[in-house]
């Protein structure tokens, strides 16, 4: 996931420094929103030592109001900048592409390569611009909430913080395995969109011909057969995700219930104090809560690496050598042409 992260960073050229400001608004909004959790326990604490005063009360009200506030603001930041970023961004690239194909040769365009042009332009760069750049920072915030979550875990107790860390790289690895089968389905998913876009244009484009050769049953079955093709290429690539999804959410509801149950076990063995066992009650339902969050969006970075791949593909078609001369050399009015 690092390296789709790292990808997109070098695809945005210019815009970079936009998404890296997203990112740190994420890490921010991150922070905030955990913020309360914080607050609860100090104040279960307080009230625990029998220590808790109405200014304890009134200043763990005003950091509640602050922290929704910044949070509200982080999360209004990174969302401009990163959505701002993604249309700028395929903007240029958009008109970069046309001067690009400007000088490719006629070729190119012949050997049926017109379905890939418009598959790029209007499926793969749309669903990076729309889709995948609102989801970055979001994920880069849920990363950064698991590692918080984790820290709050070893903070309450070494024992609980660790059974929070194992589980967490036990969803990590799981993860690593269902974004590479994703990787794979989401290649062919592309694929078939680009093969459906061609069947539409021929379809469009031959309508007159179709008509008149009285051709309609049999193109209209071929491009009804092509969307036949692009549904169940669709449903294998979600099918593909559901046993990995299952796995992952059994694994964080075993995890909830250990921590929950070991939690209890210590306070009871007097091993772990009230106000540390209700902390961790605090955080316990939601503790995986930022992990299942981002795995359950990053089959759509795989889809978005797919989508660059076939970008990029484009854009690196070796374009018609022209290295001659501005203007033709002055010759006399009886020049011929030979071929």
């Amino acid at each position: 996931m690092l390296k789709l992260f790292s990808r997109i960073l070098k695809f945005s050229g210019k815009y970079r420094s936009r998404i890296q400001w997203a990112f740190l608004f994420s890490f921010l909004k991150a922070v905030f929103n955990k913020m309360p959790i914080a607050m609860a326990f100090f104040v279960l604490s307080r009230f625990y030592d029998r220590s808790l005063t109405p200014g304890d009360c009134l200043i763990a009200g005003i950091a509640l109001v602050a922290f929704v506030a910044l949070e509200s603001v982080s999360q209004l930041m990174s969302d401009r900048r990163q959505s701002a970023a993604g249309y700028m961004m395929f903007a240029d690239k958009r008109i970069e592409l046309g001067a690009h194909l400007r000088r490719m040769p006629m070729g190119y365009f012949t050997a049926g390569n017109m379905g890939k042009i418009s598959s790029v332009l209007s499926t793969d760069m749309i669903f990076v611009e729309e889709i995948a750049m609102s989801t970055l920072a979001n994920m880069m915030s849920y990363a950064l909430s698991s590692v918080l979550m984790c820290g709050f875990a070893l903070f309450l107790d070494i024992r609980l913080g660790a059974v929070t860390v194992l589980v967490s790289l036990a969803a990590v690895c799981i993860a690593g395995r269902m974004n590479r089968v994703s990787l794979e389905e989401a290649a062919g998913r592309q694929e078939q969109s680009e093969k459906l876009t061609e069947a539409v244009l021929a379809f469009s484009e031959g309508i007159g011909i179709i008509k008149s050769y009285n051709m309609l049953g049999e193109k209209s079955k071929e491009l009804t057969e092509n969307f036949r093709r692009s549904k169940g290429t669709s449903l294998r690539f979600e099918e593909s995700m559901t046993p990995w999804m299952r796995g992952l959410n059994l694994l964080y509801a075993a995890g909830m219930t250990l921590i929950f149950a070991l939690a209890v076990w210590l306070e009871q063995s007097g091993e772990l104090s009230l106000p540390y066992m209700l902390g961790m009650l605090l955080v316990v339902f939601d503790i995986f809560g930022p992990l299942k969050a981002l795995y359950g969006e990053s089959a759509g970075l795989t889809v978005m690496n797919s989508c660059l791949d076939r970008i990029e593909e484009v854009f690196h078609e070796a374009e018609l050598k022209d290295e001659g001369r501005e203007h033709l050399a002055p010759k006399s009015l009886d020049t011929e042409i030979e071929f």
